[in-house]
């Protein structure tokens, strides 16, 4: 998306992880906003200043992922 943008106010942007929501319907199960709202990214205990992408623990709530949808995590 950014690749020749080098914009300094984007700095150096990677992906780190993917989280792929398969739906049962083409139409899908549920809307993104729900699954979205399911993905929790925090600061990791102990850090007070985090600097990388180690500092933040990224998880799914498995509860509030409707059974008709699964997920999986790549990276």
């Amino acid at each position: 998306m950014f690749e020749l943008d080098h914009s300094a106010a984007r700095g150096n942007m990677a992906c780190r992880s993917l989280i792929v929501f398969k739906h049962d319907s083409e139409l899908g199960n549920a809307p993104a906003y729900k699954l979205f709202e399911a993905v929790k990214v925090e600061r990791k205990d102990g850090v007070i200043t985090p600097r990388s992408y180690k500092d933040y623990c990224v998880e799914v709530d498995p509860s509030a992922i409707p059974q008709s949808v699964s997920f999986e995590i790549m990276g």
